[in-house]
């Protein structure tokens, strides 16, 4: 068999070069790679199950292609361990991290941007080139990718893989009229903060509290509410003809309905 010259060889490997497992990025979209690990969160124990059991909570077989792929590149992006044929899938402490938090943080959010494009160097390199920039035109981005080293027959592919995890982590953006391709750095800038507390103040609806805070000049005690202070000014016209008599049931009945004395 005649063996193929130095050149034909370099012409061999080069159109191989990003098939198959060597692929310089992941095939499938980080989005739809995270079912596998939420599967395992809800149906696992110990963040692990077996993959067997793991396919039926899915409802696919472990044993056919997208299975298989499902399980590569979730392992791929770091979300899981265990390949393929493994007995055992596990979700890594980033994968659960990502998928645990309530309210993304710093560290969470770093640490999917470092699962989705951070890690893969082609993405990492294209990325830092279309920060501040628009989203470029297809043919564009292939353009860059090639020459970041995909290969030709995988441009598509990497294209829509890289462009599916920036719309996920949210780092394209509608600014001044175009899709713009925004700093992670701005993407954690952005992130709200723990110590602002914006909630509104609701208004207090328990009754006024009762306490004995001090006694009349006979020893009563009078009482006191967490009602505010109440001012009231009365004025009394009395007949210049009424009697002393008249005069002192007037004041008597006063005390004893507004100052609650008995005579």
């Amino acid at each position: 068999m005649t063996q193929p010259t130095t050149e034909e060889a370099t012409v061999q490997q080069s159109s191989r070069r990003g098939r198959g497992p060597n692929k310089p990025f992941p095939i499938m979209k980080f989005e739809d790679v995270l079912v596998l690990p939420q599967a395992i969160l809800e149906h696992g124990a110990n963040r692990q199950i077996r993959r067997i059991t793991l396919f039926d909570r899915l409802g696919k077989s472990p044993e056919s292609g997208p299975s298989r792929q499902l399980v590569t590149s979730s392992s791929r992006y770091g979300v899981t361990s265990g390949g393929s044929h493994a007995e055992y899938i596990a979700v890594t402490d980033t994968g659960a991290e990502i998928l645990v938090s309530d309210q993304p943080t710093e560290e969470s959010l770093s640490k999917k941007f470092h699962c989705a494009v951070g890690q893969f160097e082609v993405f990492r390199q294209t990325y830092d080139k279309l920060v501040d920039q628009r989203v470029p035109a297809n043919d564009v981005l292939e353009d860059l990718l090639r020459q970041n080293g995909v290969h030709q027959s995988d441009l598509k592919t990497a294209a829509d893989v890289f462009v599916a995890n920036l719309r996920l982590l949210g780092l394209i953006r509608h600014l001044s009229g175009a899709e713009r391709i925004i700093s992670i750095s701005q993407l954690l800038e952005e992130l709200p903060t723990n110590s602002e507390d914006n909630s509104p103040e609701l208004p207090n609806t328990e009754p006024p509290i009762e306490t004995l805070t001090s006694a009349d000049n006979d020893g009563k005690p009078v009482l006191a509410t967490n009602r505010p202070d109440l001012h009231i000014d009365i004025q009394v016209h009395i007949d210049p003809t009424s009697s002393a008599e008249q005069i002192d049931q007037i004041f008597a009945s006063m005390a004893k309905h507004l100052y609650r004395t008995e005579s």
